[in-house]
């Protein structure tokens, strides 16, 4: 038996012969005439409208019947009506829906209906028509997005007609629907986009009003409207001269009129609203009378919803063979108030142990999974989730509950289970980001990058989004991008967080992670944007090696001038390949004006050049001299030795002046043909009267390796040039270390500019300026004492 609940007044929509106008653009969906009941005679099969208008026909109700379980019906005195018919719909957003019953031959009555959360099996009725003009039937309401309504068309008891052609017309329009909290949320009247305003409405300034002006109307008949959720609302307004009658409709429905005048303005005039049912409204203002009407805001309060989502009883899991480390659940979806409507969220827990956890009881304890929840649906359809990275073999546990608006949190749902299998297993070899292996969770981009291992990455910026793969080997080696906004990436290994990538670099860069040796057999590595930012996958590298580990650290990397100008002679003790057995596979050897203390100051450094010969035996003496260094400068190096499971130790740093026999030069002036200079690349000497001496020397072809050099003793220096259109620029280093830029172009050709260094300590020092660009020019240098 159904058990109905009517709504409030305001929510039962009658329509006069107006509606009559209505022209809808839907086709009609004609019918057979039947010789038993049509199908939609029962709710339980009600014919479901899923477009924003529709149009239903059918050439006789006769055989239709009315169940002793039909609802009553308020606009005919509680009556059931006879051969009655039903359809349903769910709109997808909040807005307002026009049903009406033109063109049928028999006195119809209208109702439209959503379950009631507190009846299972009830009905609540949103509204009722009988009489919209001769025989139709007419109803417009607003309604609340996300809830299944339905729509019953009933013959008037005790009419009778020669004819029982029934149609049936309906058609939404999504609206722009205003939310509420208890505490009440106020929209202004000149906040654009909330009313909807006919012509003749204007803003005027008045102190003491919420956003220092009322909306005032200057013609008759003039209305604005708002649609809002919520269970009432305070209108503000203010009396003052030539002010007159602003009638309140709410649905559609008179409701008052509030009088607005008086000799002097009164502000913070308060009208409130009766009780609302909960749902979507629509609140219109007309002005009724006098010259003018106005109103500050409206303040809306939202309905009390103590009503959670029902409890989920049909949650099932099932572990997906086709792929490793996933399972599918599957459930119903409950609504926002028990099953009627649609929830905000879901809430998932899973658990994992001996002892399966009671969902009620251990709901706390479980662990959450975030990822790609999906969003609730209307109540009673059917969802599901893809959980992707779990580990192979081991049982999971699942529980899971929604939550409203509000944050109302239904009962947590039947306790599901699923054992994951391990899937396809890739064994020795290189997977791009792009290959099948990859089970990427959450939203990841796959961009072009020529830079990257297979010319492709895959990125994500989202905390909690993960990448996996399965394999079947003994080692893995990761590589990635690192760049300015880079975060950092959880790596964990068979569920066991084995160490954090840290992204993040301050030029973009490319590295790559060696794993730990493992048990040779099936893995799963997962990595885990931990933090925002951005985090990247380019490739992974299974490997199916027996090793030790990694060579022994560096630790005794020692470092002098070299015999000829411009080395540095380096010395170590070979690491080994484990702990010091067996021979390292090999060594690569950098430089830098700054410490190379990790992987990322590495990165920076350039290439060392001379001869290094192969990895001796764990414990052997190694030596490399450096060749191609600046002469006098001073430079930081490291060594990094590999083995043949890719794993590599980085050496301590040491620091080095380069070998330099040449003579520096003291305080004094000195032109660009003094013997101290040193010159790669193709210099050669210009002559001009407003050069100082008359000379000057001049590189107009970039080649590797252009420069000036010049050495001296002293605090600093003073360098004299030009700056002229077709010159570029010289990059300044000192001692090794970058220390600045001299900019040679200018449109206007100048003579005699200076670019200076001072306060270094006293002693001796080198610089070298380096073209960048096409052209540069030295005239002279000044070294101070």
């Amino acid at each position: 038996m159904f058990a109905v609940r009517k709504s409030s007044p305001v929510r039962v929509v009658m329509h006069g012969l107006a509606i009559l106008g209505l022209v809808l653009a839907a086709a009609a969906n004609a019918s057979p005439a039947y010789a038993a009941a049509p199908p939609n005679n029962d709710i339980g099969n009600a014919v479901k409208i899923t477009t924003s208008a529709f149009a239903a026909y059918i050439p006789s109700v006769s055989t239709a019947t009315t169940a002793a379980t039909d609802p009553g019906l308020s606009c005919v005195g509680g009556s059931q009506g006879k051969n009655s018919v039903w359809y349903s719909f769910v709109p997808a957003a909040s807005g307002e829906a026009q049903i009406n019953t033109i063109g049928s031959s028999y006195d119809t009555v209208l109702a439209v209906f959503k379950n009631n959360p507190s009846v299972p099996g009830g009905l609540i009725e949103l509204g009722c028509n009988n009489n919209a003009g001769g025989l139709t039937s007419a109803l417009t309401l607003p309604l609340r997005g996300g809830v299944r309504y339905y729509i019953e068309v009933v013959r008037k008891t005790g009419t009778t007609a020669s004819s029982y052609k029934m149609n049936l017309q309906y058609q939404f329009s999504q609206k722009h629907v205003v939310w509420s909290d208890l505490a009440g949320v106020i929209w202004d009247g000149s906040k654009p986009g909330v009313f909807t305003y006919t012509t003749g409405w204007q803003d005027s300034l008045f102190m003491g009003t919420n956003n220092g002006n009322l909306r005032v109307s200057n013609k008759k008949d003039n209305t604005a409207v708002l649609y809002f959720d919520g269970g009432g609302f305070d209108l503000v307004y203010a009396l003052g001269p030539q002010m007159g009658g602003m009638d309140v409709l709410i649905d559609n429905a008179y409701v008052a009129t509030l009088g607005e005048g008086n000799a002097t303005y009164l502000f913070n005039q308060v009208w409130s609203s009766p009780p609302l049912s909960d749902g979507v409204h629509k609140l219109t203002l007309v002005h009724a009378s006098g010259i003018k009407v106005n109103f500050d805001y409206v303040k809306i309060y939202a309905f009390p919803d103590g009503i959670s989502p029902a409890r989920i009883t049909s949650l099932s899991a099932l572990a997906d063979t086709s792929t490793g480390g996933r399972v599918i659940l599957k459930w119903k979806a409950p609504g926002d108030d028990k099953n009627v409507g649609t929830a905000t969220k879901y809430q998932l827990q899973y658990f994992t142990g001996a002892v399966a956890p009671d969902c009620i009881a251990d709901w706390g304890s479980g662990s959450s999974y975030v990822q790609n929840l999906p969003a609730p649906a209307v109540a009673g359809a059917q969802q599901q989730l893809m959980l992707n990275g779990l580990v192979p073999g081991l049982r999971y546990y699942f529980c899971i509950a929604a939550e409203d608006e509000v944050g109302n949190l239904g009962i947590p749902s039947n306790l599901a289970s699923a054992v994951p299998t391990a899937g396809v297993l890739y064994g020795p070899g290189t997977y791009d980001d792009k290959h099948p292996g990859w089970i990427y969770s959450g939203n990841w981009k796959l961009v072009s990058d020529p830079d990257a291992r297979y010319k492709t990455l895959h990125y994500s910026l989202k905390p909690g989004n993960s990448a996996s793969f399965y394999f079947t080997g003994s080692q893995f080696v990761f590589t990635y991008v690192t760049v300015p906004a880079g975060a950092k990436m959880d790596v964990y290994i068979d569920d066991v967080l084995t160490t954090t990538i840290d992204q993040y670099t301050y030029y973009r860069n490319a590295f790559y992670y060696t794993s730990p040796m493992l048990v040779n057999g099936p893995h799963l590595v997962r990595f885990v944007q931990n933090g925002t930012g951005r985090v990247y996958v380019d490739q992974l590298h299974v490997n199916n090696v027996v090793d030790g580990g990694p060579p022994d650290p560096i630790t005794d990397l020692a470092a002098a001038p070299g015999a000829n100008d411009g080395e540095v002679d380096l010395s170590w003790t070979a690491p080994g390949d484990d702990a010091g057995v067996g021979k390292a596979k090999k060594y690569e050897v950098r430089y830098s004006s700054t410490p190379i203390n990790n992987l990322v100051d590495w990165s920076y450094a350039q290439p060392a050049a001379g001869i290094l010969a192969p990895p001796q035996a764990g414990g052997s003496f190694e030596s490399m001299t450096v060749i191609g260094l600046t002469p006098g400068a001073r430079y930081h190096f490291a060594v990094r030795a590999f083995d043949n499971a890719w794993y590599d130790v980085l050496s301590n740093s040491v620091q080095s002046s380069v070998q330099y026999s040449g003579a520096y030069a003291p305080a004094g002036p000195y032109q660009e043909n003094n013997a101290i200079w040193s010159y790669n690349g193709s210099w050669f000497n210009g002559i001009d009267a407003k050069a100082l001496g008359g000379r000057y020397r001049v590189l107009t072809k970039l080649m590797p390796g252009s420069s000036a050099t010049f050495w001296f003793t002293g605090t600093g220096f003073r360098l004299t040039f030009a700056k002229a259109d077709f010159y570029g620029r010289l990059d300044v280093r000192l001692d090794g270390r970058r220390a600045g830029t001299i900019y040679q172009n200018s449109d206007i050709t100048s003579w005699k500019q200076n670019w200076e260094r001072v306060g270094l300590a006293l002693g001796n020092h080198v610089v070298e300026f380096r073209l960048v660009g096409d052209k540069a020019n030295i005239d002279a240098i000044r070294i101070f004492p």
